[in-house]
């Protein structure tokens, strides 16, 4: 696009001189945020920039990009010349930034990057160079973000979302009983609520889960290795594509993503192994390893411990409401959700704690 005179058009980036996990500098809405988040904003800055955040989206169109997480890493630059009103903002912004002492940078260009969005104020691109991301400066905090207001993300103080596993990350397919009745036909009910019962102690680290369930087996005339019953059975498992969907807008909303299972160690060695849950969480907490099982509010003040964060800025995510009330004995917020409620019902659930986790399909 060019000027009625034929000269390229020029675009505009305000911006602070660290760079986030884009790679490029970051823009002074993420910057004023991240001071929110570290909690140094007086009440009146923390009002002003909300104030801010809430004309812009009302004012400028939100680019597209922004739906699914921004996954091509475009950043925006303002059309020049900006109108009276944008400028305002723009300036109102700076100077919070300038009064705790955060640099801004003015940066010009015809050619910022490859063009995936534009409209009437703004373009978004994609920079044709990326750097590694400089630390943040002493004292910030990375930002939830979200498409719509931040009033309510500001407002909550959840930081954590801890994740049960069985029916809200993944699920048993065809079910236990059915799972069973290959080895133990008709008496496969009865033989997985023994089995059940038999576990209870290796639950919290007592015990061992293969030398319980071959009694269990033994006694109810099933003749197949345990080995084989404990693969077939227990280690059946299929994760749920769209709580992880989930899970990954929450971790791009800057949200600490973790896992609260009650599980014996031979399974959570599977989890951790086979499925690598130990690599998509950053805390791990396998009851068997915590030596005490939900829904002992123990179980949770331990959880919390391990994240390192105060119970009250985590909330966790429940099939069985006996656990969701251990959780919040522990001062934890808690929510009852399993995959059978559907996605939509999950995202309305987090939303009541302020917590944005839309996806866009």
């Amino acid at each position: 696009m060019s000027t009625p005179e034929g000269t390229p058009e020029t675009f505009v980036r305000v911006q602070a001189t660290y760079r986030g996990r884009l790679g490029v500098e970051v823009g002074i809405f993420v910057a004023v945020d991240h001071l929110r988040r570290a909690g140094v904003l007086t009440d009146g800055e923390v009002a002003e920039y909300l104030d801010l955040h809430d004309w812009f989206l009302e004012h400028l169109q939100n680019p597209d990009f922004y739906a699914d997480g921004n996954t091509v890493g475009a950043v925006t630059w303002f059309r020049t010349p900006l109108p009276v009103a944008v400028q305002d903002g723009v300036d109102r912004l700076c100077a919070i930034l300038a009064a705790h002492g955060v640099a801004v940078d003015v940066v010009r260009s015809a050619d910022p990057g490859t063009r995936v969005y534009e409209d009437e104020l703004q373009v978004g691109v994609v920079p044709y160079v990326r750097h590694d991301p400089t630390p943040l400066p002493d004292g910030l905090v990375q930002a939830p973000t979200s498409p719509g207001s931040l009033r309510a993300v500001a407002e909550s103080p959840i930081r954590h979302v801890l994740f049960d596993a069985d029916d809200v990350l993944q699920v048993v397919p065809g079910g236990w009983y059915a799972l069973m009745e290959p080895h133990a036909g008709e008496r496969a009910r009865d033989v997985v609520h023994r089995a059940w019962k038999a576990e209870r102690p290796t639950l919290a680290g007592e015990g061992d889960l293969l030398l319980l369930l071959a009694e269990v087996l033994t006694e109810q005339g099933v003749t197949a290795p345990v080995e084989q019953v404990f693969a077939d059975v227990w280690c059946r498992v299929e994760t749920a594509p769209q709580t992880f969907a989930v899970v990954d807008a929450l971790r791009r909303n800057g949200y600490g993503i973790h896992l609260g299972t009650n599980q014996d160690r031979h399974r959570a060695a599977y989890l951790r192994g086979t499925l690598g849950y130990d690599d998509l969480f950053d805390v791990s907490c396998y009851s068997h390893d915590l030596g005490v099982a939900k829904p002992d509010p123990a179980f949770f003040v331990e959880a919390a411990r391990r994240i390192g964060a105060d119970p009250a800025s985590i909330l966790f995510v429940d099939d069985r409401p006996a656990n969701v009330e251990g959780a919040r004995t522990a001062g934890l917020a808690a929510v009852c959700w399993t995959v059978d409620d559907g996605i939509p019902a999950l995202v309305d659930l987090l939303a009541e704690h302020g917590v944005d986790g839309r996806v866009t399909p």
